[in-house]
């Protein structure tokens, strides 16, 4: 994701600004606002304004949008500076996420927004009324529950002005992550330059909240349903045979698992942190790649006899098998000491640790008692370990979840070339063999 990307999930609203979200429902999109752009616009929208990057040139474009109607098209929150305005759906503006957790996330912010100076400078060419501040970092939580922030180069009113509604995030990778919409000014004389107020995306969620029927949580569309993630799994890339007829029915058993109540929402309620690697953010619950991982796993269990329909069920799975991912781009061979600092918690002696990210592995499988060197620098006080376990890589097998596709069925391709629709059931028998083999061997 670049600088220059975001622009395209800011808003002008009126003499404000705001921030395109997806929900998790993917029939309508989200604008995410202050309230105070609406209110002092006697509830109107006068101006409505996105730009998309095309040939190198921003193109302006009037979002449709017809009269407010409150609690069918917007929605403010009746005590904070806080409002989601309902649109039609913007196609391909899917990659902001939310990020909740400040703490160990307070630097590196930019607020971005189309301020009142740039405006006034540009009456005519809308598009140059952006503005991008870089460096913004997050000072800490107010007794109004809103968030400090600090601008570098003392930023005055003046500058600020126009800016409310405008996001505080940051990139991520090939995601934005949306901290807050920036509200105004520290309350505080002679302390304004450069310090902003801005309400946390959690804030949002109490709308979300008190319109149940009218509004979709703030997580991805992939979080309804798996069905999502179809296009995104299983590519079995790397092999020289056709090997398409196996890929395709593999992806197919995603519209059986959609079927399934465990959506990848019901199962990060359920599970959380254990979800993560060691000292992961908490913003990657919420990245594509965690939920592509889960939708190959949950098909494996498929094959192999497996299904999880209840929570509890859900449980007896995960103390089995536990898939834990990274937003790292490293091998997960330079990772070995986050994965030994995991949450082993529950997972039974014998049993088998999934690791997943969106590196493709030099070596997918670690047997059991195979103990990585850098992992035994690692205090034994320091595990997330049951008691009777003397150390994670000695008492359960870790594999890559790429390895359900390289060592089951790229490796061996030739072995794939002769199955489609006429012997399915051999097929089905032949992945059982394979991915038994792997995870209980």
């Amino acid at each position: 994701m670049s600088i220059d990307a975001i622009k395209e999930y800011i808003i002008i609203v009126n003499g404000g600004s705001g921030c395109i979200f997806q929900p998790m429902d993917n029939t309508y999109s989200y604008v995410l606002t202050a309230k105070h752009n609406i209110a002092n616009f006697d509830n109107q929208i006068t101006q409505f304004t996105r730009f998309k990057l095309n040939n190198n040139s921003w193109n302006k474009i009037e979002i449709p949008f017809e009269d407010l109607v409150e609690n069918e098209n917007y929605f403010p929150h009746p005590n904070r500076d806080i409002a989601i305005i309902k649109i039609e759906k913007i196609h391909d503006l899917d990659n902001i996420i939310r990020i909740d957790d400040f703490e160990n996330e307070r630097i590196g912010y930019l607020l971005v927004g189309y301020p009142e100076p740039r405006r006034n400078a540009n009456p005519d060419i809308k598009a140059n009324w952006y503005r991008c501040d870089e460096n913004v970092t997050i000072q800490g939580l107010r007794a109004n529950q809103l968030i400090e922030g600090k601008v570098p180069g003392n930023a005055g009113y003046e500058e600020i002005v126009g800016h409310s509604g405008g996001g505080i995030l940051k990139i991520s990778g090939d995601y934005i992550l949306l901290a807050g919409i920036q509200n105004k000014m520290v309350d505080a004389e002679n302390e304004q330059l450069g310090s902003i107020e801005f309400s946390p995306i959690y804030l949002f969620d109490e709308i979300i909240n008190a319109h149940q029927q009218q509004l979709s949580a703030l997580c991805p569309p992939f979080y309804k349903s798996f069905a999502f993630l179809k296009e995104q799994i299983m590519k079995l890339e790397g092999c020289f045979q056709d090997i398409e007829y196996t890929k395709q029915f593999l992806r197919d058993i995603t519209d059986e698992i959609a079927k399934n109540p465990l959506t990848p929402y019901i199962i990060k309620k359920r599970l959380r942190e254990r979800l993560l690697v060691y000292g992961e953010k908490h913003s990657s619950y919420y990245n594509q790649g965690l939920w592509a991982a889960w939708l190959e796993f949950l098909i494996v269990l498929k094959i192999v006899g497996l299904n999880p329909n209840t929570e509890e069920e859900l449980d007896n799975i995960f103390n089995r098998y536990r898939v834990i991912y990274s937003s790292s781009k490293e091998d997960w061979s330079k990772l070995m000491i986050d994965i030994v600092r995991s949450d082993y918690k529950g997972l039974k002696k014998g049993g088998c640790l999934i690791f997943a990210n969106e590196t493709e592995p030099k070596i997918s499988v670690l047997g059991k008692g195979i103990i990585p060197d850098v992992s035994k620098s690692i205090q034994k006080k320091q595990m997330n370990i049951d008691d009777g376990i003397n150390h994670p890589f000695e008492s359960f097998k870790h594999m890559h979840i790429y390895a359900f596709q390289q060592k089951c069925i790229v490796d061996k391709a030739e072995d794939y070339i002769q199955f489609n629709n006429v012997n399915e059931n051999e097929l089905i028998q032949k992945l059982k063999q394979e991915y038994e083999n792997i995870i209980n061997n």
